[in-house]
């Protein structure tokens, strides 16, 4: 191997490294309001007390993906939030929740 091929690795391998390091707390950052969001929802679903404290939950999440203008995430957790709001109400929609939950994950 000649030191060309050497430092063309080593460069490659530490761009690499400054790439994905940074990356690696986004999306455990993203995993954990994922989690957090399903939380809130189902222990909406299961009990009607909490979920005030899930609308103020996701409705902070709501306005942060405003501000940095991710509108596709913003929307479904606008969804979510009018679904939490139907569930107060005893209109359950637990399948549509999942479908707006499996959303969120995609798009936030």
């Amino acid at each position: 191997m000649t030191i060309y091929q050497f430092k063309k690795i080593t460069f490659i391998y530490i761009s690499f490294i400054y790439i994905f390091i940074p990356l690696n707390p986004l999306i455990a950052v993203e995993l954990r309001d994922y989690l957090l969001i399903d939380m809130l929802a189902k222990s909406c679903y299961k009990e009607i007390k909490s979920c005030d404290k899930a609308l103020v939950e996701i409705h902070n999440y709501q306005k942060n993906a405003a501000i940095n203008k991710k509108f596709s995430c913003q929307t479904r957790l606008l969804g979510l939030e009018a679904n939490l709001i139907m569930a107060i109400n005893s209109n359950f929609k637990k399948k549509e929740a999942k479908s707006i939950i499996d959303a969120i994950k995609k798009y936030c």
